[in-house]
């Protein structure tokens, strides 16, 4: 079997269907979502840990941040990939 990506999309339209999680498959395993504080304001929080994240990272805040960074990038870049994704095939619908 090959490796798990690092992060995946994990969600659960019938009984949750207005969240969608990002799951860290890699130690320290954990369930993060996009946190919306209003409309102006979100940011990507940690809300379910399989792993003890700060036990992980031995308290050290600025590793945990920079895994949280990364896993924002990832989760940026993947909502540009919809959004791309979304483009093409109403450009498709359009031409038929």
């Amino acid at each position: 079997m090959s490796q798990l990506p690092k992060f995946m999309i994990a969600d659960d339209p019938v009984t949750d269907p207005e969240n969608e999680y990002i799951f860290h498959t890699q130690a320290p395993r954990f369930f993060a979502k996009r946190v919306e504080e209003d409309e102006e304001t979100a940011y990507i929080d940690i809300v379910h840990e399989l792993d003890d994240v700060e036990a992980y990272f031995k308290n050290d805040p600025e590793k945990k941040a920079a895994l949280i960074e990364e896993l924002e990038d990832w989760y940026y870049s993947y909502m540009e990939w919809l959004d791309e994704d979304d483009d093409e095939e109403d450009d498709d619908f359009e031409e038929e």
